[in-house]
């Protein structure tokens, strides 16, 4: 493993998306724990996992074939920088109301995240080479 971080791209790659999936699950675990701290509703929590989750369902089988027409290197920084505007919103929630505007978030940034996804995976064998392909995965 140490000899595959030893790659500048492949280094650049692995850290960033560490940085990126650190982000993601802490948005994961935080949104769905306001949305109830803010309505106090199950309903409303679960509802906040269904706007996450229905990107996964509605683009999932289709993200992969754009993907594979698209720059990978540019179709990442486009989705992560997607992903990062996208959070922007929660800073302009008030304490009351507005849920709409966390379920919206979850919606944009699993939207975006569908994207990322099979960019990095098509683009990690082109980063390292065939023997160091499974320390690199």
């Amino acid at each position: 493993m140490i000899s595959t971080l030893r790659r500048r791209d492949f280094a650049l790659l692995w850290f960033g998306r560490l940085i990126s999936i650190t982000g993601d699950w802490m948005l994961l675990v935080a949104l769905p724990i306001y949305v109830y701290g803010l309505t106090g509703s199950a309903l409303a929590t679960g509802a906040m996992f269904a706007a996450g989750l229905l990107p996964n369902v509605l683009l999932g089988s289709v993200a992969g074939v754009f993907v594979d027409r698209w720059d990978r290197r540019r179709a990442m920084v486009v989705a992560n920088l997607l992903m990062a505007a996208s959070i922007l919103p929660l800073l302009v929630v008030p304490q009351t109301g507005w849920v709409w505007v966390v379920y919206a978030v979850a919606f944009f940034q699993s939207c975006a995240g569908i994207f990322n996804e099979p960019a990095e995976n098509s683009l990690l064998p082109r980063l390292v080479e065939d023997e160091h392909l499974v320390a690199a995965n």
